[in-house]
């Protein structure tokens, strides 16, 4: 170390020092996601992981912000001893260093595992992930910061393999102490999860800091290394129309559109570009080898290199074919062909067959013109390969290709959303030639605009739908207009997207007012609910409650506890017993105990009009009618029935016989289990609630997979109409009494259970709701998960309790959508496209990278 740079000490101490702090702010922000994910989660089981995470970092935070500090200063010395080793043996350490970094930044074939146990295992696939996140966030101030670096370690020439400071050390690190603290996998995969975004956002900040304390010591980048082409080659080049130079080495295409804003300036944030260290030979470039795997993974170390001539030849080839090949791919109009369209629409519309979509499907000319033809896009395509000068570009074209074809093939994608993703190519092929790893950024505009199309989309089940035309016709304009544009930047992406995002927001607006006015409704009965809960348990505490007939305490702890929350919740004079609804239950418990009314008459009987007054204006006020509490009216007039006779009587010895009379079996005092109030399972919701949330009937259509343990409706029967079920199943007397007796139907699935548990605000359902299915969205579940509402087209509300969410689940009216995210998945299948069919890194070789060559001899790859 002794012997390095002062200003290269300075910054390794710098970097150590910067990461104490900004580790423990990445672990401030994991916590606080887990928590906010916690809150959010519906499920018991995931609460738990999530809880055991944050506490996990929480705990952790200090002992790895110390430690942190001290293995990266260790790993820094490493790094550097192995600068200093590969600095003494010239170009072979060079090849060999490289070659071993790259293997080790790859992708991990199996037979890399052989000798390695499954702890070791794990945490390389952490490791990696960890990696996989960060690299976008750095990538280009790394590049920046690689040219200082190796500069200050005294490198002729820009060695990013021998930064000590590589964005691997630091994870590599972290990876370390995440292992050390857990040995539940699961556990330290939540950790990197959540971890990985602010990590990059933090070691961004590092690189920054330290770039400016270099270049305030007058650090001096170091050069990339530049190896010419054969004179021969070079000769042939400009013999072909080339200009000497205007590319490096005269390669072809430097003067081609998108070329120059094709080049470097993707990489190095809008400085002067490198010129290429190599050139690839793509010509039998096939998709599975490591170069593609290394611009996929890890964000393409090689993407700079420039293209060998012999590639250029290739394209030219390709390109003449596909001009010269008649075009004999009609363009229909979009959707089944016209003899089959209406048999097609005629299905419903949760039940169509699937239509096969890809990068080749011609598309309908009148909505997409030209490039309704699949030969226009490829002839676009291959132009666009032909004028790429760097590799990045020529394997960014590639990944769009193959991201749009796996996003054409999404079965969750209405067809004719599938064919404009298709249609949109040409001008996603434009954008990989300015930014060819654009779609690695989920911020990206262009990433967005496909990710927030496809995500509206989920709006409709329906192509032949009216709304879905409305929506579909502004996409296609949007595309249209995208496609006839010259790509320079993202800008016309954004500029796109944020008049899509306007369209819909105004029409989002109309669904507003009705879905909160109905929310507020849903809000108030679960907070009114929570009250009267609370006010049942403070009544069950009362000392009074002896020999109070059980039919008056369930009045007290349900309709009456909700009649007193509810005077709470619209008391504007903060009282400390709004409307008296309070001082009646001691009056109500002291007229039922007959042993003392009887001896004091006249008082009952001059209380029992206002009481009764008081108890009708309570219920009113909460919306129920006396006949909803009949029962207990019926039986209050019963349990006061021997003072009113009493009043009549002209005799002691009539009063005392009437005092024999016997109680009602429903007059008897309450039992144990009556005594003690209970937590209501779903909020109470009057007859006006029930309508204005939407809970109706819903039609039975044919039977599904989860029919194993319920037979399904025959087609004319019609299901309990789910506003008596929801009013059957609300807490009123009765209910309540009954408990966890009423929560689940007795034919119930754990898979429909598992599904309905699985849904969270703002997922999507297919709803078979009057005759028609639906695309509606869960906007509102209660506390306990035992009501729910969705919101369909327009605004339409669709309540039901649980208990018809897991019927209507059962026999299929209910199914869940899946609508995660489009592109991400998307990606995610390129990928493991890639990894099935790459073979294993060889051991000590690299295709893609020159051997050690003389210094004075060329090399090509």
């Amino acid at each position: 170390m002794a012997s390095q740079p002062d200003v290269l000490q300075s910054c390794l101490q710098e970097a150590a020092r910067a990461a104490k702090p900004a580790l423990e702010h990445c672990i401030e922000t994991a916590i606080t996601a887990l928590q906010a994910a916690e809150t959010h989660s519906m499920k018991t089981s995931e609460r738990d992981e999530l809880a055991s995470a944050w506490r996990g970092l929480l705990d952790n935070k200090a002992a790895w912000s110390a430690r942190y500090q001290a293995d990266l200063l260790a790993a820094f010395d490493k790094g550097i001893a192995a600068a200093l080793a590969a600095g003494e043996n010239g170009n072979t350490a060079f090849a060999t260093s490289t070659a071993q970094g790259l293997r080790r930044t790859g992708s991990l074939g199996m037979d890399a595992f052989s000798l390695v146990d499954d702890a070791d295992v794990t945490q390389a696939i952490e490791s990696s992930r960890l990696l996989q996140h960060i690299l976008p966030c750095v990538e280009q101030t790394l590049a920046e910061l690689d040219t200082l670096i190796s500069s200050a370690q005294g490198l002729a020439n820009v060695r990013p393999e021998l930064n000590p400071l590589r964005p691997e050390v630091f994870t590599q690190v972290l990876q370390g102490l995440m292992a050390n603290a857990a040995a539940d996998p699961p556990l330290v995969s939540t950790w990197v999860r959540h971890l990985a975004d602010p990590m990059g956002r933090e070691l961004k900040r590092i690189y920054e800091k330290l770039i400016h304390l270099l270049e305030q010591a007058n650090v001096q980048a170091a050069n990339y290394r530049v190896l010419q082409t054969p004179a021969g080659i070079a000769g042939k080049t400009r013999a072909g129309g080339g200009k000497a130079g205007s590319t490096p080495g005269g390669l072809p295409g430097g003067s081609g559109t998108g070329s120059g804003s094709g080049g470097e300036g993707a990489y190095a944030g809008g400085k002067p570009a490198r010129p290429p260290s190599q050139y690839a030979d793509l010509s039998n470039y096939e998709i599975r080898d490591e170069l593609f795997q290394d611009f996929l993974f890890h964000g393409g170390s090689n993407a700079h290199h420039g293209l060998a001539p012999s590639y250029y030849a290739t394209v030219d080839e390709e390109l003449s074919a596909l001009k010269a090949a008649p075009d004999s791919t009609a363009a229909p109009l979009s959707g089944p062909a016209a003899e089959d369209e209406a048999s097609y629409q005629a299905v419903p519309a949760v039940d169509r067959p699937q239509r096969f979509v890809d990068v080749s499907s011609p598309l309908s000319a009148k909505v997409w013109g030209t490039y309704g033809r699949s030969r226009e896009r490829a002839i676009v395509r291959t132009q666009l390969r032909k004028e790429a000068t760097k590799v990045g570009q020529v394997l960014g074209l590639e990944v769009v290709r193959k991201l749009v074809n796996q996003v054409a093939q999404d079965p969750r994608l209405l067809v004719p959303v599938r064919e404009a993703i298709v249609a949109l190519e040409p001008s996603l092929l434009r954008l990989a030639m300015v930014d060819p790893r654009f779609f690695s950024d989920e911020g990206h505009p262009g990433r967005r605009l496909m990710e927030r199309v496809a995500q509206r989309s989920f709006k409709y089940n329906d192509e032949f739908s009216p709304e879905f035309a409305v929506f579909f016709q502004a996409v296609t304009g949007s595309f249209n207009e995208l496609n006839a544009l010259s790509i320079e930047d993202a800008k016309p992406f954004g500029t796109a997207l944020a008049a899509l995002e306007h369209a819909w927001d105004a029409q989002d607006q109309r669904e507003f007012e009705t879905r909160h006015k109905v929310l507020q409704a849903l809000h108030f009965a679960e907070e009114r609910q929570e009250r009267a809960d609370q006010i049942a348990f403070d009544l069950s505490a009362r000392s009074d409650l002896d020999n109070v007939p059980g039919v008056v305490l369930d009045f007290l702890f349900g309709p009456w506890s909700l009649a007193m929350a509810h005077a709470k919740l619209v008391d504007q004079r903060n009282q400390v017993d709004p409307e008296g609804f309070g001082s009646v239950v001691p009056d109500l418990l002291w007229s039922v105990k007959r042993d003392v009314t009887l001896k004091r008459p006249a008082k009952l009987i001059e209380m029992i009009p206002g009481l009764l007054d008081k108890l009708h204006s309570g219920l009113s006020m909460l919306g129920q009618t006396p006949r909803e509490n009949e029962k207990f009216f019926e039986s209050l007039m019963k349990l006061h029935q021997p003072v009113l006779k009493l009043r009549r009587l002209k005799s002691k010895r009539d009063a005392e016989e009437s005092g024999a009379i016997p109680l009602e079996p429903e007059e008897l005092p309450a039992t144990p289990e009556q005594r003690r109030a209970r937590v209501a399972e779903q909020p109470w919701l009057g007859r006006d609630d029930l309508d204005a949330a939407g809970f109706e009937d819903t039609l039975p259509t044919a039977p599904g997979e989860l029919l194993d343990e319920l037979p399904a409706a025959p087609p004319a029967a019609r299901p309990l109409p789910m506003a008596v079920e929801a009013a059957a199943a609300a807490p009123d007397a009765t209910a309540q009494a009954e408990g966890d007796n009423t929560s689940r139907p007795a034919h119930t699935s754990p898979e429909a259970e598992a599904i309905l548990l699985s849904l969270r605000t703002g997922s999507w359902v297919d709803l078979y709701s009057k005759r028609r299915w639906l695309r509606a969205q869960l906007i509102w579940a209660s506390s306990k998960a035992t009501l729910f509402m969705f919101l369909s087209h327009g605004g339409q509300p669709h309540s039901m309790t649980k208990r018809s969410c897991e019927k209507l689940i059962m026999q299929r009216w209910l199914r869940p959508v899946d609508t995660q995210a489009v592109v991400a998945q998307a990606l995610d299948a390129v990928a493991s496209e890639v990894a099935a069919q790459a073979p294993p890194l060889r051991q000590g070789s690299n295709a893609f990278l020159p051997s050690a060559a003389p210094q004075d001899e060329p090399a090509t790859v």
